[in-house]
Parts: structure tokens; sequence; C-alpha cells
């Protein structure tokens, strides 16, 4: 069998001595190190998390299938507080119903074939690509200082190399920092045999099977929009270990330049636009058309280009 063709219930199947073993052979196909094998618990469900490192990258295994995604918002019955928020929220701005709202901001359900891959834990910029501590580059940096142990926090080289020390001077991260648009970001990605998402690939990612609106259920916070909560269900990695859709002014591109995920940029928070409103940017399948094509185009401004890196496995 091909990893690529590695199942969820194939995967968590497996005694602990078979999935460190593949976990090994994954590792060794691909450069990684195997860096953590363990059960894992997320909104009530168990599932058996892998974790890699490359060059400084840490990635979680994500086994494919058959899933369905996208979501029906016939399906969503909200609470009170969810209610009575979207309510002022619709007659302020001219909202249709809860229902066909919901569903004009979620993509549509249907079913796909996805392949087991391995997901970066953290979406990054590429323009900010992680340098090993060990890299040499590092060490001429850090050698130049004048005074090391002294409490020094950050250096950096004129071409775009930033380096964080704690008070011994030791080298706690580095990042070799430019700046891209989408199609460099794409390219940035391709050189380093990587690749981000495709939509259908990010919704598995975040949801990993999840039926309900967001990853951790339907229900969500009526005092404060996500930014406001430095903890909750949305800032607990997934069922997968990935740290993913936690900050809706962090959104995530994909293969498709016009569809963005995780986020809208803060446009509804930043906006004051409702408490229910600010939360469903972070729903699974959420979908903000008009803002990915205002993205994508010739006006679109972003401070960042997150991307979540994906090794394809073979």
């Amino acid at each position: 069998m091909s990893y690529a063709e590695l199942r969820v219930d194939e995967w968590n199947d497996r005694s602990e001595q078979a999935a460190g073993r593949l976990a090994r052979e994954i590792a060794a196909r691909h450069d990684l190190t195997v860096v953590g094998l363990r059960d894992t618990g997320y909104a009530g469900r168990r599932h058996r998390t892998a974790l890699f490192d490359r060059g400084g990258l840490r990635f979680a295994l994500v086994p494919g299938g058959r899933p369905t995604l996208g979501y029906d918002g016939t399906r969503f019955h909200p609470g009170a507080g969810q209610a009575a928020s979207y309510a002022d929220s619709a007659q302020e701005y001219g909202l249709p119903p809860l229902t066909e709202y919901v569903d004009a901001m979620t993509s549509p359900v249907r079913d796909v074939d996805l392949p087991a891959m391995l997901v970066a834990v953290e979406a990054f910029e590429p323009g900010e690509m992680p340098v090993p501590p060990d890299d040499p580059r590092v060490g001429e940096l850090v050698a130049s200082l004048e005074h090391r142990g002294d409490g020094v926090a950050t250096v950096s080289s004129a071409d775009g190399l930033t380096v964080e020390l704690d008070a011994t001077g030791r080298v706690t991260r580095a990042v070799l920092v430019e700046e891209f648009d989408h199609d460099e970001a794409m390219a940035a990605l391709t050189a380093l045999g990587l690749r981000t998402t495709s939509p259908d690939e990010w919704e598995w990612a975040c949801g990993a099977g999840a039926s309900t609106l967001f990853r951790w259920g339907d229900d969500t916070p009526d005092d404060g929009y996500p930014v406001e909560h430095r903890t909750g269900a949305h800032r607990t990695p997934n069922l997968w270990g990935l740290a993913i859709g936690q900050d809706p002014y962090r959104y995530e591109v994909t293969t498709e330049p016009t569809v963005v995920c995780g986020g809208d940029g803060g446009v509804v928070t930043c906006g004051g636009s409702g408490f229910f409103l600010g939360w469903l940017t972070l729903a699974t399948a959420y979908r903000d058309g008009d803002f990915g094509r205002w993205l994508a185009s010739d006006d679109g401004y972003a401070d960042e280009t997150l991307t979540r890196p994906v090794i394809g496995l073979t």
C-alpha cells in the first residue's frame, strides 16, 4: 500500500508498534524526524497523532479517505445567544435569515477523495522561512555581535535573516525574511519541495471529519470575538494536532488564489459586525468570496501571506 492511501481507520487501528514503524518509514522516505506519536483527544473524539520535523518546520500526519466536506445551513441550530447576536446583525446590515446566510458563507456539501499527507502544524509566510539554529549563516550573525549573554533578544542582518536569542545568548528562533505575492509564495514553497493546501485539503485538515459548523461543535461564546478569547476550543490544536483556524485576522491562502480559509482578515471583527458573525469566520467551511476575490485582485492588499505547507506522501 502506498502511504498516500492510508485512511483514518487504518491508521488508528494499527498497533502502537506498527504505527511507530510506519511513522519512521515515512520519515525516512521524506527526510524527516519523528518527534511525537501519541493518542490525543479533541471535542470528544480520539485520534493517534504523529508529528514530524523538517528543518524547523513541524508537520502532522493527516490520513486520507473520502470525506464529506462543506456545510448545509439547515443543519445549524443556533443557541439563544447566537440567534440574538445574528438578529442584531441582520437588522443593522439587512442580512437574510440565518440559515440562508450560513449557506451563503460556507462551501457546498460534497464528497471528495483525498490522499494521506503531511500538513504543517502552523501556517507561516513563505517569506519567513525558519532556519535551523545550527545554520552557518546564523552562527556568523551571532558571532558578529559585540556582546553576548547580556540579554540581547533579536538581531537582524541586511539580507533578511532575523535571529532571536535568550538571555544567555542561545539561539531560540531564526527566520529568513523576504516579501512575496501569492504566485511568488507558491513558487517559494515549490522550491522547498512543498506546496500549499487546496481548499478541499484545508477543510479536511481543519475539521478532521467533524460534521458540525465548527471543528469543535456548533457552540460559540456570546461575550466577545475570537481574538478576545485567548483560550478555548479554537486555540487548542485540533484532532490531527494542527494549530488552525484560531484567529480570523490570520487567514490562509490556498492553491486557488480567490479562496482563503480560516478567517476574513479581521473584516467582521474590526467592523464590529456582531459576535456570531465574528465566530462564523472560523467555521471549517467558511468562504468569504468577496474578500477572496478582492485579495486576488490588483486592488487587494495583505500584510502577510500565510500558507499551510503540505508534503505529499509517496
